[in-house]
């Protein structure tokens, strides 16, 4: 627990730092998560037995932070086209399998594609610090739902995948996040008060979903962390897994319902 708070002690002021500039050095240091995330998944896959084409990833995610860079957004879809098809020709010349390939391109809609909404929501141009919102609610429910299962929690949500988590910490996860949300909302954008409160109701079912993927993604490939770059926390996926699925729900939520 020391050694948790501590990383987070650490953490979050670079964190806090780095969403504040924004920009180029905001694209920059995503990047570099992007990359050592798919290297976390690619290495559990390498435990698993399977083969996916490394280069392939790295690439497609220097080139898909490129072209957000430049702001030519709408190349995304191309750019995908053209790595499955180079993963392809790569799968033959390297002898590797179909699984190979298809969990390489699983890797890069996983990862830097899901990630990448990160720096979506920060050209969006209203409302204001928006992009906090993302790790507001993925922090506070993973918070809220750890006091929450540690003081009251009783009846296990998924035994099977993560055995610690409960009902009633997940349900905690959910009412701490709409206040964190209501209370963001309030003071940055109270116009749009309860249009944030239901955003952070249903982002915390969607970071608890992310949570339990990753969570089902060791548990198939028998790690216990994706890795140990964060002591306490674990890998770049481990703090990142519910923040991957996060990012595009309040990209779409706010571009369709707030701005």
């Amino acid at each position: 627990m020391i050694t948790r708070i501590i990383s987070a002690v650490v953490g979050i002021p670079i964190l806090i730092g780095i969403l504040i500039w924004g920009g180029t050095p905001l694209m920059v240091a995503l990047g570099l998560v992007m990359i050592l995330g798919l290297r976390e998944f690619y290495q559990a896959l390498f435990k698993k037995g399977f083969y996916p084409v490394e280069k392939i990833g790295y690439a497609f995610t220097v080139f898909l932070v490129f072209s957000l860079y430049r702001g030519e957004d709408w190349a995304t879809l191309g750019i995908y086209g053209a790595f499955v098809l180079t993963t392809l020709v790569l799968l033959l010349r390297e002898k590797r399998s179909v699984e190979d390939g298809i969990l390489t391109l699983y890797g890069i809609l996983y990862i830097p594609i899901l990630m990448s909404y990160i720096i979506r929501v920060d050209l969006l141009e209203s409302p204001p610090y928006v992009i906090w919102v993302i790790f507001i609610i993925a922090f506070a429910t993973d918070t809220f739902a750890y006091f929450s299962g540690m003081l009251l929690g009783k009846h296990k949500l998924c035994p099977r995948v993560s055995p610690k988590k409960t009902i009633e910490g997940s349900i905690g996860g959910l009412t701490g996040t709409v206040i964190a949300c209501g209370v963001f909302a309030y003071f940055l954008v109270p116009e749009s008060l309860i249009s944030f409160m239901i955003l952070g109701a249903i982002g915390s079912v969607v970071a608890q979903m992310g949570d339990l993927s990753a969570s089902m993604i060791k548990r198939w490939t028998g790690i216990k962390d994706f890795g140990k770059i964060m002591p306490g926390h674990g890998g770049v996926l481990d703090r990142f897994d519910s923040i991957i699925y996060t990012a595009p729900l309040v990209y779409y939520y706010i571009s369709l319902f707030v701005a």
